[in-house]
């Protein structure tokens, strides 16, 4: 309940600010179970962009710096996320992940890890992600978001179609294997934009 009411409150906020254009948002909505988002990162303001262009709850990871103020920290426990050591291994936040996705939630992750304004680039790709995705049986669906975040700045949010991307892995996987999956995730994600594009023509 109380997630719905601040997205509710959030929806009327970007509606004000922004010009938002989401493609596909029925590729999230129409999903059940267990999933993870995945996008790329060009503003703090992205998961909200996210959270209201959408029907499912998602379930971010949030640096633990965020969590250190106490009301921050609340609402953003409330609102579903949960803090991660982006200078090490956070078993913690790896733990919670699963978790939200046992359960059958949405997980939203950003695989760069940070904001990135330099576009494509798959050295940026983190192995974490499909490490999360093969343990809890998950599939990943990636949108990607494009427009300056600025007084009614067009922003357009492309969602593309969940995806299986162990199923031609019949072995356990090794570390160089969820690297290249990484990548392939990535490399998805970007090509959302010029697929979008040309779609519309």
């Amino acid at each position: 309940m109380f997630y719905r009411i601040v997205v509710k409150i959030l929806k009327f906020l970007v509606f004000i600010f922004f010009d938002l254009k989401v493609h596909n948002s029925e590729n999230i909505d129409n999903t059940e179970g267990g999933l993870i988002v995945c996008g790329n990162h060009i503003s703090m303001i992205d998961p909200v962009i996210l959270a209201v262009s959408t029907k499912r709850q998602i379930h971010y990871m949030g640096k633990k710096e965020l969590f250190d103020h106490k009301i921050l920290g609340f609402l953003f426990r409330k609102l579903g996320a949960f803090p991660v050591d982006r200078q090490g291994i956070s078993l913690s936040a790896i733990k919670s992940s699963i978790a939200v996705l046992n359960e059958g939630g949405v997980l939203g992750i950003y695989p760069e890890g940070t904001r990135i304004q330099t576009g494509y680039d798959e050295s940026n790709a983190k192995p974490g992600i499909a490490m999360i995705a093969n343990k809890a049986k998950a599939k990943i669906l990636p949108v990607y978001i494009e427009g300056p975040y600025k007084f009614r700045g067009k922003l357009e949010l492309y969602v593309g179609e969940e995806k299986d991307y162990f199923e031609n892995y019949t072995e356990k996987i090794k570390t160089e294997e969820y690297t290249q999956i990484g990548k392939e995730i990535l490399k998805d994600i970007y090509n959302l934009k010029s697929d979008g594009k040309n779609n519309e023509n």
